[in-house]
């Protein structure tokens, strides 16, 4: 028997957040002696990527896990934040065209502080929030292949929206319906990571992920 073939349905990203995490094995208490070496070493690395000094903040609550330093840079929107326990960059409205600059940008900003901290690296984490608007069929014909007959006899009533959340062992992937754009899925993927992966493997574990997504629910549409 053939599988029925799948119907094409034309997509748009009109926002997405891009979240990368790298926790550390131990915190880096010492490198907060002096923070200024941390933000002096950081920005050395950033500036040719548009970073300066206006941009930075210091962020000093009274939990000490909480402490940080940011460093903003906008337009477009891109934040790196250092931790005692982590740090985390997260990017605005990338597409895969951006991909190079945005690796060699958190390159930089990661560089920086493995060299002045030496910090350790336990685990990484990319995480991509997206909304995907659909131009010409309905959002809940697209997801109902999604749960099986079993699925739809849990609970009576009209189906609004067939969603999705699926775990596997150090992955994640939520599919729901968007509350900002109409006819619009929420999409969030997030994937774990060994310590020494590079940035670029990464990139294509998503691209594939996001690939993998747009091909099983029939979308179309620049990535």
């Amino acid at each position: 028997m053939h599988e029925a073939a799948v119907i094409k349905t034309q997509a748009e990203i009109p926002f997405a957040l891009l979240e990368y995490t790298a926790t550390f094995k131990k915190p880096i208490l010492e490198a907060w002696t002096v923070p200024a070496y941390l933000v002096s070493a950081a920005l050395n690395r950033l500036e040719p990527f548009g970073f300066g000094l206006d941009g930075v903040e210091v962020k000093t609550p009274t939990n000490l896990s909480e402490y940080a330093l940011v460093f903003k840079r906008s337009p477009p929107g891109l934040t790196m934040t250092v931790g005692i326990g982590k740090l985390m960059i997260v990017a605005e409205n990338l597409d895969w065209t951006q991909a190079d600059q945005f690796i060699a940008t958190a390159h930089a900003g990661i560089d920086a502080i493995v060299e002045k901290a030496r910090p350790e690296i336990r685990s990484q984490q990319l995480a991509l929030g997206m909304h995907v608007q659909l131009k010409d069929r309905p959002r809940h014909e697209v997801t109902a292949a999604l749960l099986s007959p079993s699925a739809y006899r849990l609970l009576d009533g009209d189906v609004k929206f067939p969603g999705l959340i699926l775990q596997r062992e150090k992955a994640t992937i939520v599919i729901d319906a968007s509350l900002a754009f109409a006819n619009g899925l929420f999409v969030r993927i997030v994937r774990e990571h060994a310590g020494d992966k590079t940035l670029e493997k990464l990139a294509e574990s998503l691209r594939s992920d996001e690939e993998r997504l747009f091909e099983i629910l029939g979308l179309e549409g620049a990535l």
